[in-house]
């Protein structure tokens, strides 16, 4: 039987682990919070949705297993958030900070504790263990949550955590996370109390704790930070002695009546913040808690929800009523408030939207209450879906209220005067440089300047996360010291923008609408699927951006001298020619178009009217640019450019069919042209 156990416990783990990850995956294209899908994966294998084929999955005798494990699991989880809190965020707030965080917890705690008074009678008439008091401050309690992590991730993927309202909302939410884990201690020692002699005892250990903790174990941990930052490495000694601490703080506050949650919790706050030594810690624990035992955590509230209990209409009406007390008191408390202090409408209800994210930390607390016998299966699987509903819908209605560009025009300097800009997407270092030195040629000594920017993925292990503390300042990232270097030895104008991005293609044409960008200049980059250096996120790029673009094929760009411009008469050749003239006007490069044709339809009238457009486009007087003509008779372009680009420095064309150069999505006819020719190309597209 014992063997049993363990191939079903195994196969369960394997089961939570894949379903976990495919429906966080979907979430994550939804443009959800990948803990959402999770939730959601762990409601699937519960007895809500396939009661017999759950019966069968998770038998009774291996549930308590799963239930040791995710209790585990959200200890260290409740570790990891008591690190993410930073003692900054609570410190010299602003006026407009303290009077929202406040009004965003006493509001949904009183109308929480209110409501209590019309379903007590109704859905918990038949709980003689449930008294008025524990039930009415616990749904206060739940009510006030807002999960920390859940909302910073949302702010720092969408790059407003620095503006003034994703500041106020971070300060708030670390203020809710800290006030409802005290005021939840205080409910689960009230519930466990029996009678004003324990209750007593409960409150007079729990200072002595927090007096212990404060002064004897805090400083402690700087001793071993100390240690780490000598040794310049994490040990697995002190590794061993944080999880101690962790378990003992743990089984401390469960011991006294306040839940080991609490001690967890308290045990991460109290840890030296903006270290390395958390950071190391913090990468130590992540993957193993995230991947592996929160989903666990799901799969056991999942087995814990029974969304059948709520048999009538009665009962959906009580769930409508509990998600509609909960919206109000948690977005109608911040949005007033935020109104009060004087800000926009906007601002306020966004505040208001993002305080509303429950997530994962709702969960937590309601599987508390269902454990300590505060509120009963029918309310646990209504406030489940109050937690689910909420956090939902704080991505789109984000979005449907404060647009990104609404975010940008914030972030973005005002000009006194219009300048040639240059967008330069950097995705590799070392391809930084290169690009620098072709916008220096670009710009010369003219009044321009450059926009570097690199955008960055979120990792996975950061969805749970805030993403605060693995934020690069712009100016410190890596991936942009290269060119900020070559920039700054050309004496560039360079403005470096580090941002996080889900969708990096659309992220740089909404950048480049938002700081009126000239043009785009990217690197080479070949997609997974396909053979076409101009499709995968390049396609999407040349046809989101409101701006020209050009994709540089480097192979070698260092000193230009001259430059070849393939010509067959579509704008595309027409921006071409305009790159190639910046540069030849800067660096005193020779530019010579090259305008191909076929023997069948050469004509002197063809000749006359291509080099008619180039003297147009070469026409300026004050800025003249070397500049020869030629026109030649051929069968295959792509060969005759091939032949020519021998004895250039760079070649600049257009994208068109004639040199086998077209944008698709995925493409699978590799391109001569750019895979044979041994110049570096710069590819260009006119916005239409």
């Amino acid at each position: 039987m014992h063997g049993n156990v363990i191939l079903i416990l195994l196969f369960q783990i394997f089961l939570i682990l894949l379903l976990s990850r495919v429906v966080g995956m979907v979430f994550r294209y939804l443009r959800q919070p990948q803990v959402m899908g999770e939730m959601i994966a762990g409601i699937m294998l519960g007895p809500s949705l396939f009661p017999a084929l759950s019966k069968a999955i998770f038998p009774p005798e291996s549930v308590a297993l799963l239930n040791i494990l995710s209790q585990l699991g959200v200890i260290f989880f409740l570790f990891l958030v008591g690190l993410e809190l930073d003692p900054k965020l609570l410190k010299n707030r602003g006026r407009q900070a303290v009077v929202i965080s406040h009004a965003s917890i006493m509001t949904p705690f009183l109308l929480g504790a209110g409501l209590t008074l019309y379903l007590y009678p109704r859905l918990f008439n038949n709980a003689p263990r449930m008294p008025f008091t524990s039930v009415a401050l616990f749904m206060g309690a739940a009510m006030s949550i807002t999960a920390f992590p859940v909302l910073a991730r949302i702010l720092t993927e969408r790059n407003i955590h620095k503006t003034k309202t994703g500041a106020i909302a971070i300060t708030c939410a670390a203020v809710d996370d800290v006030t409802a884990w005290c005021i939840l201690a205080f409910v689960v020692g009230i519930a466990r109390a029996d009678g004003w002699r324990p209750g007593l005892r409960t409150a007079l250990l729990a200072v002595i704790y927090i007096a212990v903790m404060f002064l004897v174990i805090q400083p402690l941990l700087r001793r071993l930070q100390l240690y780490h930052d000598r040794q310049g490495r994490l040990s697995q000694t002190i590794i061993a002695i944080i999880f101690l601490l962790v378990l003992a703080s743990a089984y401390t506050t469960e011991s006294i009546g306040i839940h080991a949650l609490f001690g967890a919790f308290l045990m991460g706050a109290i840890m030296p913040k903006g270290t390395r030594f958390i950071r190391t810690i913090s990468e130590k624990l992540d993957d193993y808690t995230v991947v592996l035992l929160l989903p666990i955590f799901f799969a056991y509230t999942g087995l814990r929800t029974q969304i059948g209990l709520l048999n009538s209409p009665d009962l959906w009406l009580d769930t409508l009523l509990i998600t509609a007390v909960a919206c109000v008191g948690k977005f109608g408390g911040s949005t007033l408030a935020g109104l009060a202090c004087g800000l926009p409408l906007r601002e306020s209800s966004v505040i208001g939207i993002l305080m509303n994210t429950r997530g994962l930390m709702e969960l937590v607390i309601l599987n508390i209450g269902l454990q300590e016998g505060v509120i009963t299966p029918a309310v646990f699987a209504m406030m489940i879906i109050m937690a689910l509903v909420t956090t939902a819908l704080t991505t789109p209605i984000l979005h449907w209220i404060y647009p990104p560009r609404l975010f940008e025009a914030e972030k973005a300097p005002a000009e006194a005067k219009p300048r040639f800009s240059i967008l330069l997407p950097v995705a590799l270092p070392e391809s930084g440089i290169t690009l620098a030195r072709l916008a220096g040629y670009l710009l010369g000594n003219h009044d321009g300047r450059v926009l570097a920017l690199h955008l960055r993925r979120p990792t996975d292990h950061e969805a749970y996360r805030t993403g605060l503390d693995a934020e690069p300042v712009a100016g410190d990232d890596p991936a942009l010291t290269p060119l900020l270097d070559q920039a700054h030895a050309q004496k560039i104008d360079a403005e470096p923008i580090s941002l996080v991005s889900r969708d990096i293609a659309n992220d740089i044409a909404a950048l480049a609408r938002a700081r009126n960008v000239n043009l785009v200049v990217m690197g080479f980059h070949k997609p997974v699927f396909g053979a076409t250096i101009l499709g995968g996120k390049v396609h999407r790029v040349l046809m989101q951006c409101p701006t020209d673009v050009a994709i540089l094929v480097d192979r070698g760009l260092e000193r230009v001298a001259k430059i070849l411009v393939p010509f067959t008469g579509t704008p595309h050749d027409r921006l071409a020619m305009e790159l190639a003239g910046r540069i030849g006007r800067n660096i005193a490069a020779a530019v010579t178009v090259l305008h191909v044709v076929s023997p069948k339809r050469e004509s002197d009238a063809t000749k006359l009217h291509a080099k008619t457009i180039v003297e147009k486009t070469f026409s300026d007087p004050t800025q003249p640019t070397p500049v020869t003509f030629r026109a030649v008779a051929d069968e295959s372009p792509v060969d005759c450019v091939l032949r020519e680009a021998a004895t250039y420095d760079l070649v600049v064309i257009g994208i068109g069919e004639e040199f086998g150069l077209e944008s698709h999505l995925i493409g699978f006819r590799p391109e001569r042209l750019v895979s044979e020719c041994v110049k570096p190309l710069l590819i260009a597209r006119k916005h239409q």
